[in-house]
């Protein structure tokens, strides 16, 4: 009697899966995640080092369980569709398995973590099919938060910020000058630095909006309008940010929203914006009426083992050329010549510039002869072992102490070289070159840098370069190009 009660209620909710009766997908499903975890472990060691050392991308610890649960209150609907393994899955698997191993041959940890955190829903959807997939869209494509991407907004950011909080000071009638981040006024000096870019607040108003969107909002019309607010929104509310803490410095003559206070401000102004975007979400939502739906018993999962074979296949291959990139020996010798050879130098200490680069393992500092210490020039060796000659860690220019102001194109010696005009909180200027030099080829784009990296790396040669970085004191293009000519032709 108790055993009937129990089948009856079990097919009236229509949420449970019996291991016994389904031991196959359950044990498929759990290697195949097992097969992900080894696979993607670089990727996974990685981005854990980035969740929890970065704090614009702490989210990322939440995203997953966040979209398992997700998963979760929509299991009466996902388990009353056939479950049944589907290979057209596999047109994401296979590329999202290459992008990981060309993210291990040219160690591009963005490469590694997209394509660790796309293969998790493609490895559901290949489990589940293409019917039952459909259900949880949302929750599997909500993983690809985890990806920690944004950073590469800050420049934009901070831009649009000082842009936007200049004009509102002028509104009020605030005397200031402003010279690229710089935003002086008659009480102090402000600098829109990176952290008050608003990227944290920024990325986490997307991923916030994102989810009460797809929790709390039935149109698809007003979904997209409601994710669009949550990108616009925390740009807007950054620039009165900058502008109120500038202002409140004016009238206070600089005792308020200053050093830390201008941190703490911030927190509880973002604190309270989130609060607004959830209230116009509420504004937004619809009166729903909840209609009781009938679910149907779970159906019996299909399982291909001819497909999961193949998947098995790709991941024990995929594995092992990974594994042959990882530790092929393409430990570079030390360069045989100097870095800046044959080139004259004068002893001069005219500027404090210096290049912030990680783990170079060659490095060389000099001023060149015949500018009046005008030009200095910096030069760095990477063996790309355990270090990596283009990475967005090396900046030309410490940005606590340089703001760029504009940037031109330069046309020198067949190769067009971008220069980054920037200017100091004591009025220096300084007009800044980077190139690279790798199998004795000049590269000024880093990515064609990193695309011939990778090429050597997959031939199986070394990826050994050197970096260039060329410094002139002021923005006259004269002075750089003969600076430019000297170094490319005395190398």
């Amino acid at each position: 009697m108790s055993k009937s009660k129990a089948l009856k209620e079990k097919e009236r909710d229509g949420t449970a899966l019996t291991f016994a009766e389904n031991k196959a997908f359950f044990i498929s499903g759990f290697a195949i995640f097992c097969l992900w975890v080894v696979f993607s472990w670089q990727g996974l060691r990685t981005v854990v080092e980035i969740w929890y050392g970065n704090e614009i991308f702490n989210h990322g610890f939440f995203i997953v369980p966040g979209a398992f649960y997700l998963i979760y209150l929509k299991r009466k609907t996902l388990l009353a569709q056939p479950i049944q393994t589907s290979p057209l899955a596999f047109i994401v698997i296979i590329p999202a398995l290459l992008l990981y191993i060309i993210g291990v041959a040219g160690d591009i940890q963005l490469f590694l973590h997209a394509a660790t955190f796309t293969l998790l829903p493609a490895l559901i959807w290949l489990l589940i099919g293409t019917k039952a997939a459909k259900t949880i869209l949302f929750p599997l494509v909500f993983m690809l938060f985890s990806i920690p991407i944004g950073e590469q907004l800050i420049p934009y950011l901070q831009e649009i910020a000082a842009d936007g909080s200049v004009s509102l000071l002028q509104l009020t009638g605030v005397p200031l000058y402003r010279s690229g981040l710089f935003i002086e006024i008659p009480q102090g000096r402000f600098l829109v630095a990176e952290a008050c870019s608003g990227v944290s607040f920024f990325i986490a108003s997307f991923v916030i909006g994102s989810l009460y969107a797809y929790l709390n909002l039935v149109s698809t019309k007003r979904r997209i309008a409601f994710v669009a607010i949550s990108l616009i929104f925390p740009v807007l509310a950054n620039i009165v940010r900058v502008y109120g803490i500038i202002l409140i410095a004016y009238w206070t003559d600089m005792e308020h929203a200053a050093g830390a206070d201008h941190l703490i401000y911030g927190w509880f102004f973002f604190a309270f914006v989130i609060v607004c975007l959830l209230g116009i979400g509420e504004l937004m939502r619809e009166t729903v009426q909840s209609e009781r739906q009938a679910y149907s018993a779970p159906k019996k999962p299909s399982i291909s083992f001819t497909i999961f074979t193949v998947l098995f296949a790709l991941f024990i291959v995929s594995t092992a050329w990974a594994m042959n990139i990882t530790s092929a020996n393409n430990a570079a010798k030390l360069p045989s010549k100097p870095l800046l050879n044959n080139l004259k130098v004068e002893n001069c200490s005219t500027t404090s510039w210096q290049p912030i680069i990680v783990n170079a393992d060659v490095e060389e500092t000099i001023y060149l002869s015949d500018t009046n210490c005008g030009v200095k020039v910096y030069a760095a060796w990477f063996s790309e072992q355990d270090n990596e000659l283009v990475s967005d860690l090396h900046r030309i220019f410490d940005p606590e102490q340089y703001s760029l102001s504009h940037t031109t194109n330069m046309n020198k010696n067949g190769s067009t070289f971008s220069v980054y005009h920037v200017v100091s909180s004591n009025g220096e200027k300084l007009s800044i070159v980077r190139w690279y030099n790798v199998d004795d080829k000049l590269f000024t784009s880093s990515v064609k840098t990193k695309v011939h990296q990778l090429k050597n790396v997959l031939l199986g040669n070394a990826s050994s370069g050197r970096m260039y970085v060329l410094a002139a004191e002021g923005h006259d293009a004269g002075e750089l190009e003969s600076a430019i000519t000297v170094i490319v032709n005395g190398l």
